[in-house]
């Protein structure tokens, strides 16, 4: 499974946007910087207080890129990069539409990358696995339509690998 890099027609995005959104991709874990090793390293589940420290990361990417020339123009996206379509996400609680389009982009793409990649002790995931992840969180913590679009897209890159 190859890595997701959108055209800038598929996603109907503008050359500008498709810039931000690879930029957004890069960057938006910029506030996990501040985050102690013993969290961003933890192999087990997080307590209850360090899931809380962990969320905290939206926040200060976003004070980050604020202050960052080069960065500005993704700031508001960082902060919004784990909202969820039906508004359980964080910090802001925002719901569909109310998230950036490139921000539910970056979701879809992140949690592809985190569910395909390979680490010790983590199954690999079948073809028809990611598929079901990705479409049992379309329209929970994605977008419906942009997991259509994703999905899609994904069979023409990959072929008969996704069904």
């Amino acid at each position: 499974m190859g890595a997701f890099n959108p055209g800038p027609c598929e996603a109907g995005l503008s050359t500008k946007e498709m810039d931000n959104l690879l930029l957004l991709a890069e960057v938006h874990d910029i506030g996990k910087v501040g985050l102690p090793d013993h969290i961003l390293r933890k192999n087990e589940s997080l307590t209850k207080e360090e899931e809380e420290e962990m969320k905290r990361h939206c926040e200060a990417g976003y004070r980050i890129a604020r202050c960052s020339p080069g960065l500005t123009q993704v700031a508001e996206l960082i902060l919004q990069h784990h909202e969820w379509w039906d508004g359980r996400g964080y910090p802001q609680g925002l719901k569909g539409e109310e998230i950036h389009l490139l921000s539910r982009i970056l979701v879809i793409a992140d949690a592809y990358e985190t569910i395909t990649a390979v680490r010790p002790g983590k199954k690999v995931m079948s073809a028809e696995e990611v598929i079901t992840e990705l479409k049992q969180g379309a329209g929970t913590r994605f977008d419906p339509h942009l997991v259509e679009i994703f999905l899609k897209m994904l069979q023409e890159e990959n072929g008969d690998i996704f069904p």
